[in-house]
């Protein structure tokens, strides 16, 4: 599904390919400092340390981003169990009843059966004895 929305290229990739340039980025900076003339230790050592927390920023930045999408993700597949357990329990419920009914039906046939049976044994044992059975 996010691949879908995401043109066929997982969420994921869209992420890595920014932490990369990111890096990427702090790298070149840190390298275009080292060599730059003309400031003292300290004030490189402040560009520096800008630049790491510009990295960081976007760190944080991009970890909010991938926790927000990961919770959206979670909320949507716990309601979609919760929806299928409860269409499962519904669907159990009808099983059930429709078992019950069954068994009743079979109960009652049980029944007629051993009725129409022990009907049709008293009438052979009437007609074997010579009675009549209709008077």
């Amino acid at each position: 599904m996010v691949i879908a929305q995401n043109g066929g290229k997982p969420f994921t990739d869209e992420i890595f390919a920014e932490l990369k340039k990111g890096a990427i980025k702090l790298r070149d900076q840190t390298e275009e400092v080292n060599s730059l003339e003309g400031y003292s230790k300290r004030e490189l050592s402040e560009l520096k340390q800008q630049m790491h927390r510009s990295y960081e920023e976007q760190l944080k930045r991009i970890t909010e981003m991938v926790e927000s999408k990961l919770r959206a993700t979670t909320d949507r597949l716990e309601q979609q169990l919760a929806e299928e357990q409860a269409a499962r329990l519904r669907a159990e419920e009808i099983a059930q009843a429709a078992q019950t009914k069954s068994n009743d039906e079979i109960r009652q046939l049980r029944e007629h059966l051993e009725r129409a049976q022990r009907v049709a044994e008293e009438l052979r044992q009437q007609a074997e004895s010579g009675r009549c059975a209709i008077l």
